[in-house]
């Protein structure tokens, strides 16, 4: 059996800047990909997280923020590599759960758009339960420690591995602090969830100029974090 602090320290050791493990069962009833469906016999998944710095967010919207989030989506794949070889090197199965995006030169279309929402292993719900942070009304993970300013990765395995408790969800404090909604260019915030068509139409509407898409208004103005 893994010892978690192991996992923990090897996640830490590859660049990670939180790290939580939760049970595969735990994300049996999630829309998208269950662990179960990407690793069959999975049991455990380790939840890693690295900071987005302030001088990605600080612009709230734009090439700052987009080439800051794409390098990070490059790193979070190195961490996410590196740890399920560790696991694999101690005589589990491991199955990396990479963020592989393309470069869209127009509109995703309706296609894509269902599968980003249906077909994905969910990050955000599998940072909730797996203790690294909890679900804002923005609709991302906050963490105690960077509020929404993360970019997320997993590693699935079949080893039993000790997971950690849930946060406390005392985080978001919801429609009485209300600061992502008034600071969602397209009114996509709600205490209803999050409009994604909405959302994800906005940022389409600047795929020709950066090339990769990214509007981070509602991560900017949370104020949840310590960082």
């Amino acid at each position: 059996m893994l010892l978690a602090s192991e996992v923990k320290q090897a996640a830490l050791a590859a660049g990670a800047d939180l790290v939580g493990i939760g049970t595969a069962e735990s994300m049996a009833n999630v829309p998208g990909y269950s662990a179960s469906q990407l690793l069959p016999g999975a049991k455990s998944y380790i939840l890693m997280a690295k900071r987005a710095l302030n001088g990605f967010i600080m612009g709230g919207k734009g090439q700052n923020l987009c080439w800051g989030m794409t390098y990070l989506n490059y790193k979070m794949n190195e961490i996410c590599y590196e740890v399920t070889k560790y696991i694999e090197d101690r005589g589990s199965v491991a199955l990396p759960s990479f963020f592989v995006y393309q470069t869209f030169m127009g509109p995703r279309s309706e296609h894509f758009n269902a599968i980003l929402e249906k077909k994905w292993f969910s990050y955000i719900i599998a940072g909730a339960q797996a203790g690294v942070g909890e679900v804002g009304m923005n609709g991302l993970l906050l963490t105690p420690e960077f509020g929404p300013k993360v970019r997320l990765t997993a590693v699935i395995t079949d080893a039993e591995i000790a997971p950690d408790p849930k946060t406390k969800g005392d985080l978001c404090p919801g429609i009485s602090c209300n600061l992502c909604a008034e600071a969602c260019p397209v009114g996509a915030i709600s205490v209803d969830g999050v409009d994604k068509p909405k959302c994800h139409g906005y940022n389409d509407a600047h795929q020709e100029v950066l090339g990769y898409s990214y509007c981070g208004m509602c991560i900017r103005a949370c104020p949840a974090g310590k960082k």
